[in-house]
């Protein structure tokens, strides 16, 4: 499965431009990363009890010669998951996934650069949270978001920057862009076909209702030129402090689904469709109302525009940031007052707020970021207000080959947080060797649903070429 959007002819004319003498590459990397985990405890159905992946980065990079410069960086993944998966199947799954990461080619001069290809850019100086960086969507294909740079998916684009003293002016398009091939886990919407699973085998008595219930799916139209989205940001820096300011009209990220109400209660809560039509009271209404749907409900991902600004500086030994962000016109999933699912229109606001400290061989990072929705309605998978906390803790030891470390977050609203304790060995300058747990406690509400997760212990290799 090819997760990100290839551009052939760009892609092409780089690797022509590879092989050209006057453009020998003047940097080549690769890194195999190795890491297999298994179950410490099994606490719910349609979880993973092990998994192992396999990552192989290749990049290269150099110039044409003058101010013309280029980059190729491609990722494969492979992944097999056994007896299980977050709204799986319920058995071993192999996956194979192929994805462009910067590639691009570049000119730059004393005045302006102009960059064109699949390119991550990170707006923001949040490094845990991110907050206004709405430029790359997050990869959510590993359950809980990867580590800083991994985390971000590469998106066509064009940026052109302007150098005016200190200050950068930044813009930013996105013609067509693909918004809907975010991986929420599966390339086929995974929660919703765990649901029709469910609910199909809650209905197995009625042979038509159950076959409705496999007959739901997600409908998401390919964007066209129309869709194209435009950002621009300038950043300057005054008396020491980092400044930025930035705007970016796009499509949101996570997308909300419209369709006909009883083709929506069946896709997100199958269970009580399936008691509604048992209920004698309810039964035939629920029944008629779910085969004279349409299975198809409608997945959207509506416009709106987000401002921001950030800072970053220095107090004594302690580097300090905050950045926040309003969101105009996001969308929610909802429940309205008589129980239908619906979409409630609402502003966001956000604010982040980071200290680190590197002194000698310790390094710590803290970081809390507030969220408010401004909705009086009820809202699915969402909190009107949400508050997370993250600390990073490491430490090196014999000369920097050992180094304990801590990453924590804290759902300071659902009382839940995710630790991941690890212990990292660094072998030689070509080979890393790292185990550790990843343990959750409480019930965490996501996007995508709520969730008990599994506890693991993993072991990775890194190897770099």
């Amino acid at each position: 499965m090819d997760r990100t959007p290839a551009l052939p002819l760009l892609l092409a004319l780089l690797l022509a431009l590879a092989a050209a003498p006057a453009a020998r590459a003047t940097e080549v990397k690769s890194i195999l990363r190795l890491q297999g985990a298994a179950d410490l405890r099994h606490d719910e159905a349609f979880e993973d009890h092990w998994d192992a992946r396999s990552q192989l980065d290749v990049s290269a990079e150099g110039r044409l010669g003058g101010p013309w410069r280029w980059r190729l960086e491609g990722r494969i993944q492979g992944d097999s998951f056994g007896d299980g998966g977050f709204f799986g199947r319920g058995d071993t799954r192999n996956d194979v996934d192929l994805d462009l990461r910067d590639t691009y080619l570049r000119y730059e001069n004393d005045r302006f650069a102009v960059t064109v290809g699949d390119q991550i850019v990170k707006w923001g100086k949040m490094d845990e949270l991110i907050l206004t960086d709405n430029v790359n969507p997050q990869d959510l294909d590993q359950f809980v978001i990867p580590w800083l740079d991994d985390r971000k998916l590469a998106q066509p684009m064009v940026r052109v920057e302007g150098f005016l003293g200190g200050t950068t002016v930044e813009l930013l398009l996105l013609p067509r862009p693909f918004i809907h091939r975010i991986p929420f886990f599966d390339s086929d919407w995974a929660l919703f076909r765990h649901n029709r699973e469910a609910g199909a085998a809650a209905a197995a008595a009625d042979t038509e209702v159950a076959r409705r219930f496999r007959e739901l799916g997600v409908a998401v139209d390919a964007p066209g030129w129309g869709d194209t989205e435009v950002g621009a940001r300038l950043r300057t820096t005054v008396a020491e402090v980092d400044l930025a300011v930035d705007a970016l009209v796009y499509h949101q990220r996570f997308p909300v689904f419209r369709g006909d109400a009883a083709s929506l209660a069946a896709l997100f809560d199958p269970e009580a469709t399936a008691a509604a039509l048992a209920d004698p009271a309810t039964g035939t209404l629920a029944r008629a109302a779910l085969l004279a749907a349409d299975p198809q409900v409608r997945a959207e991902y509506p416009w709106v525009v987000t401002v921001g600004g950030d800072l970053e500086t220095t107090l004594g030994d302690y580097g300090v940031r905050a950045e926040v962000a309003r969101t105009f016109g996001a969308q929610y999933q909802g429940q309205a007052e008589d129980g239908t699912v619906t979409v409630y229109t609402a502003d966001q606001t956000l604010l982040g707020v980071g200290a680190d400290l590197t002194y000698d061989a310790f390094y710590g990072n803290l970081q809390l970021v507030q969220q408010w929705v401004e909705e009086s309605g009820s809202l699915l998978f969402v909190g009107k207000q949400a508050a997370t906390l993250v600390a990073t803790l490491q430490y090196d030891l014999l000369a920097g080959t050992l180094t304990p470390a801590l990453y924590a977050a804290w759902d300071l609203g659902d009382d839940a947080s995710y630790l991941r304790p690890r212990v990292e060995y660094k072998v030689n300058d070509h080979l890393t060797v790292e185990a550790g747990l990843e343990l959750f406690t409480g019930d965490k509400h996501t996007a995508l649903g709520s969730f008990t997760a599994n506890d693991q212990a993993y072991l990775l290799a890194t190897i770099g070429f």
